[in-house]
């Protein structure tokens, strides 16, 4: 991508920024593409940008805070988070902050083999503290089935991992859909904002999240319009 389309694709914080040649220039370095979601102000105030990547599980964000004269910039992948601080100079302070994957977890590399595989998928995101998300599990799950979807569901990452196995024995839900969450790809299109939340991946295309229970008719009718709307 050119820095010029980026900085058409963000205004907003790009326009008049001191430091918005480096910032393009590194954005578009870190293999940023056109799409772009708007996040909630960060902890100083200011503008947030996500920044899909061309590769699944990694994401750029550009944090503007309201007072400050330019921002800083993050890669995020499975492994670390790379931050640079733009000074007012533009000159550049890299810190790295690296994760310790949870063992068990569902990963960026196993929603990458469901989506290649398959094409298109379901994943639910459910709760073992919320009942209303223990039983939406079935609904979805019959849903995806009679709407051909390949399914998958994944537990909230701050869920107790006692209290999942418990539930999930006593509801039906099957261990392997009691890992928890652990891909960056489902964190950064906000599957996590509320349990239960579906996010669908369709023909090359990812939908913006379902939060909230629904019945296995509603969520039927939710996956038979994302099947039109990709369809050749």
């Amino acid at each position: 991508m050119n820095a010029s389309f980026l900085l058409l694709l963000l205004p907003e914080f790009l326009a008049g920024q001191t430091c918005a040649t480096a910032i393009e220039a590194q954005l578009t370095d870190w293999g940023a593409t056109a799409e772009v979601l708007k996040s909630p102000g960060g902890p100083q105030g200011g503008d947030v940008y996500r920044i899909a990547t061309g590769e699944r599980g990694v994401w750029l964000t550009y944090h503007q805070p309201s007072d400050l004269p330019s921002g800083s910039v993050f890669r995020t992948d499975p492994y670390e988070t790379v931050r640079l601080d733009f000074q007012a100079d533009c000159a550049v302070r890299r810190t790295v902050s690296t994760r310790t994957p949870v063992p068990g977890a569902f990963t960026d590399e196993d929603l990458s083999t469901l989506v290649e595989r398959h094409g298109r998928l379901v994943v639910y995101l459910w709760s073992p503290h919320l009942p209303l998300s223990v039983d939406g599990y079935h609904e979805i799950k019959a849903a995806a089935e009679a709407e051909s979807f390949a399914f998958v569901a994944v537990v909230d990452a701050g869920a107790s991992r006692s209290l999942t196995r418990t539930v999930g024995a006593a509801q039906g839900v099957p261990e392997d859909a009691r890992r928890p969450l652990g891909a960056v790809e489902l964190l950064f299109r906000d599957i996590a904002v509320h349990s239960p939340s579906i996010l669908v991946f369709a023909d090359g295309q990812a939908s913006a999240p379902l939060p909230g229970y629904r019945n296995r008719d509603a969520y039927r009718r939710h996956l038979a319009n994302i099947g039109e709307r990709t369809s050749p």
